[in-house]
């Protein structure tokens, strides 16, 4: 094989090889298990900041709503059928 031809096999294991040494540096930085226990339990101030950014009372107020709303219409429907089969 020519030189030029062996040349541009050694680059292209050359930037195989770093882009291994790249990934393998990544996934290092992942932790060994995803599923241990956290060292302590969150404290309120992150949870604070959490129901900051996404209001959870209001969310299940609304959920409530929509959902009382809903089971009330299909009362509501089952009652109209009962009716229409009882005067037919």
């Amino acid at each position: 094989m020519s030189s030029i031809g062996q040349f541009f096999i050694d680059l292209l294991n050359l930037i195989i090889a770093g882009l291994g040494a790249v990934l393998q540096g990544l996934i290092m930085l992942f932790p060994d298990t995803p599923f241990e226990a956290p060292s302590s339990p969150p404290s309120s101030v992150k949870l604070g900041y959490i129901t900051w950014l996404i209001d959870f009372p209001t969310m299940l107020g609304h959920l409530s709503l929509v959902l009382t709303a809903v089971i009330t219409y299909y009362a509501i429907r089952v009652i109209a059928r009962w009716i229409k089969m009882v005067r037919s």
